[in-house]
Parts: C-alpha cells; structure tokens; sequence
C-alpha cells in the first residue's frame, strides 16, 4: 500500500513540474514519453489540449506528434487531418532512457508505410506500426528531416 501511495505523489510532483495529467489510466506512459523526449530532443511541450502535435522544436518552430512505448509497436493516427508534421516515436527502456524507433515527417510514414503495405486502420482511428519496421524506415529519413537531439 505505501508504494501505490508513493506512486501518487509521484505523479501529482510530475503533475505540478509538467502541466502534464500523469494520470494512471493509461496516459502515463505517454505523459512520460513527452517529458522524455522533450529533455532528449530540443523540444518545447504543448498544451495537453492541442490536437494532432505535443510539441514544438524550439529551433525551428517544427510540429511534432511524440509516441511512446514500452512495447514493439506505436500508434499512429488515422486520417489526413490528423497526420502530423513530424512523427517521434520511442520506446522507454527499463533504465528511462529512450530507444528511437523512428523520427520524422509524418508523410514519410503514411506514404512509405501505410500506403506502401496497404495497413489497416483500427476504426478510422489509429495504425498499428511495428518497431522493426519503424526503425527501418527510420533510418532512410534524411538528417536534415529529423527533430534534433538537445545540445
């Protein structure tokens, strides 16, 4: 009892140092992805309520969706309007740091993903995208086309 006791006060501390909900109905593992890539990556976090994008690249003002995992998949949105400008998928290792699996455009998943092996949508609302494959991807992303890591 005193660790689930500790695991609230927890995430009420994240919760007050992040704007971020924390909540442990499924959110928290994303609450804590965002906060993680936005330390790693040169990241400003967006309001909860912004559709489609987490965050900003600082720099250069770039649109970025963050999904994160602990497991061998991400989710990735359906429908055009929901694509987004840059897609940051990771995946948190038992240690907290984060394994990239892929980072950038959007477009680059939905054209050499999604069309290109025909996936499925689950109910018009997300595609299932497996880490093998993203890191794949992943790597024939351009430099240039990717968010940076923090200096």
């Amino acid at each position: 009892m005193q660790e689930i006791k500790q695991l609230l006060a927890i995430t009420q501390k994240l919760r007050a140092q992040y704007d971020r909900s924390f909540s442990l109905d499924g959110r928290l593992v994303g609450d804590i992805g965002e906060v993680l890539a936005a330390a790693k990556y040169n990241l400003e976090l967006l309001s909860e309520n912004t559709a489609v994008h987490d965050a900003v690249e600082s720099e250069t003002g770039r649109k970025v969706q963050i999904k994160a995992s602990f497991k061998n998949y991400s989710y990735f949105p359906y429908g055009v309007e929901r694509t987004p400008d840059y897609f940051l998928s990771v995946n948190i290792l038992e240690n907290g740091e984060l394994e990239e699996l892929f980072n950038g455009p959007g477009s680059f998943i939905v054209e050499h993903y999604i069309k290109a092996r025909g996936l499925r949508d689950y109910k018009m609302t997300f595609y299932t995208l497996s880490k093998g494959r993203l890191k794949l991807l992943n790597d024939q992303v351009p430099a240039d086309q990717k968010i940076q890591l923090r200096k």
